[in-house]
């Protein structure tokens, strides 16, 4: 694992773990986070569940205005925190991608199906895909003989 992987993963981590805060993912959350920093002991491990507790407790309690604002700066702090936390146990990549990648599904899942809406106007074209692709050929329409 290259350190620029492992600067991705702290990211990837850092983001999901903000992003769980204050929605019904974060039980596995803080268990996650928990589990990973309690290799360092039983000490660490209690003093990251207090700074996971006030992480969301921040986020919960901040003006709905500025709480995006507020997620983000956690977001910043747990980048920092995990990417020290795979400076001393690299090998556990793996697992805080995985943790990661579990957070991102299950805040998703907590917020339920999003809602878009698509407006066009006088001769435009829209083409509309989220979550899919979509192939066009634009030009002349053209016949076969």
């Amino acid at each position: 694992m290259g350190a620029e992987w492992l600067v991705q993963v702290a990211a990837a981590g850092g983001s999901a773990f903000a992003g769980a805060a204050a929605t019904d993912a974060w039980r596995t959350a803080r268990d996650g986070v928990a589990r990973l920093f309690g290799r360092g002991g039983p000490a660490r491990q209690e003093a990251v569940e207090e700074l996971a507790d006030r992480t969301a407790a921040e986020i919960q309690n901040a003006p709905a205005d500025a709480r995006e604002q507020v997620r983000e700066q956690w977001a910043q702090t747990w980048q920092q925190q995990l990417a020290a936390l795979l400076d001393e146990y690299p090998e556990i990549g793996d697992e805080l991608l995985a943790w990661a990648e579990q957070l991102r599904a299950e805040s998703a899942a907590a917020q339920g199906p999003a809602t878009m809406t698509f407006s066009s106007y006088d001769n435009s074209t829209q083409v509309n895909v989220p979550n899919g692709s979509v192939t066009m050929h634009l030009g002349e329409n053209r016949r076969s003989p």
